[in-house]
């Protein structure tokens, strides 16, 4: 048996923890240079805020319906994450924590207690200690109990916690679930699904397993499995990074090439720091730029990808790649609103195939130069070493509606009286 705990809006509920005056106010939260909304709390939702919504095409209507709204406080969210998990980790066993507002329990040894009484136990301490309320789905598979913990949040009656028990009630809620909603079943997919007649979990329950395999792949034959109560994913077994993204919007739009080239570099060097961090290197890079969606006059977006002939982490050879991708797309006359790079193809560092008729670039000199660059810039601060082609402009947020930093800075914790 497995349990999903989900923080319930999380970075709105983190906003609220110190603004008591907030409960039962609609909140919404930014992403990063208050582009669009990536947080709401369920008042924001009923009164037809999308998530995704761009901020400046709904800023008269929050400002007319009084809706709180909040720059995106990552050390703070990131704080109280680690709080919620400290808790869960005391009260369960096996804890592997997936995203920052979520974790799986593994339940075994268990069986002899009621789950769903220790369920609300859990929710009632995690409230309790951290004041971060939280919705928990037990199913014996991970996939039925992210569902079990859609069921949680949204039905009054489970006050909070939801435990699948019998197969007509399994049944009975994965014909409610949409194809796009099942856990691991990405929109490429959905939309295959969707042309072969499969619209709903239910429906890919009963698919052929097979079949399945064949036309698509083992890990969705494996998620078919799961939805049929059968274990295959484990709880060491969450999926690993594939890819790094580091992207930027741009509060002046960027018409020249060396600028962009500048920063796109420095986004590179962003991704590669990251990279060596987890011990791992990658093969292939995506550039990708493009003007505003929403300015007048023709748009243009474009990207491009280049595969390495080896793997590695090296910083000066991921840059050179990525300014002649960009080189290949730019186009004089634009205003560029947004760029990024994407690293693909990552593999852990100690398992890489080397080229059996080529040295190994990523050498002992380059990761030397890498090892040195990395000590020196987390001991001094960012980019105290960079590589030349990197912008000497330190990018910072556009947080014109950012909180306190309530526990993450020495002057601005809350007094007592």
């Amino acid at each position: 048996m497995f349990a999903l705990v989900d923080c319930n809006n999380f970075y709105a509920s983190c906003e609220r923890l110190f603004r008591p005056e907030l409960e039962g106010k609609p909140i919404v939260v930014l992403s990063k240079n208050d582009g669009c909304v990536i947080a709401r709390s369920n008042e924001a939702k009923a009164l037809g805020i999308p998530m995704g919504a761009p901020e400046f095409k709904y800023r008269k209507q929050m400002k007319e319906q009084s809706i709180h709204v909040f720059s995106s406080n990552f050390p703070l969210y990131g704080d109280l994450s680690a709080r919620v998990m400290t808790v869960l980790n005391q009260l369960s066993p096996n804890l592997e924590i997936y995203s920052i507002d979520e974790a799986f329990a593994d339940m075994r040894g268990y069986s002899n207690f009621d789950l769903y009484q220790h369920g609300l136990e859990i929710r009632k301490t995690v409230l309790q200690w951290t004041g971060i309320p939280v919705s928990i789905g037990f199913a014996n598979t991970k996939t039925l109990s992210k569902i079990a913990n859609r069921v949680a949040k949204k039905s009054p009656k489970a006050k909070g916690v939801f435990m699948f028990e019998k197969q007509s009630q399994i049944d009975s809620v994965l014909k409610k679930v949409e194809i796009n909603d099942v856990w691991g079943v990405g929109k490429k997919w959905s939309e295959s699904l969707k042309h072969d007649g499969i619209y709903s979990a239910y429906d890919l329950a009963k698919a052929d397993s097979s079949w399945i395999r064949r036309k698509y792949s083992v890990v969705l034959q494996r998620t078919v499995r799961e939805l049929n109560g059968e274990s295959c994913i484990s709880i060491e077994d969450l999926p690993e990074k594939k890819q790094l993204l580091i992207s930027r919007s741009f509060r002046e739009r960027v018409t020249n090439y060396h600028h962009l080239r500048s920063l796109v570099s420095g986004y590179i060097s962003r991704a590669c720091e990251k990279l060596r961090k987890q011990g791992s290197v990658a093969q292939s890079i995506t550039v990708f730029i493009h003007t505003s969606p929403f300015s007048k006059g023709a748009g243009y977006n474009n990207s491009k990808n280049i595969t390495l002939g080896q793997y590695t982490a090296d910083t000066a050879t991921f840059i050179k790649m990525g300014c002649y991708a960009l080189e290949h797309i730019f186009k004089d006359g634009y205003e560029y609103q947004k760029a990024g790079i994407m690293l693909f193809d990552i593999a852990p560092d100690t398992l890489q195939q080397l080229c059996l008729f080529q040295g190994e670039k990523y050498d002992l000199e380059a990761r030397k130069r890498m090892k040195l660059l990395d000590h020196v810039n987390a001991r001094y601060g960012s980019q105290t070493l960079r590589l030349a082609s990197e912008s000497k402009q330190r990018w910072y947020m556009h947080q014109n509606h950012l909180s306190q930093g309530y526990t993450t800075r020495w002057n601005e914790l809350l007094p007592v009286r």
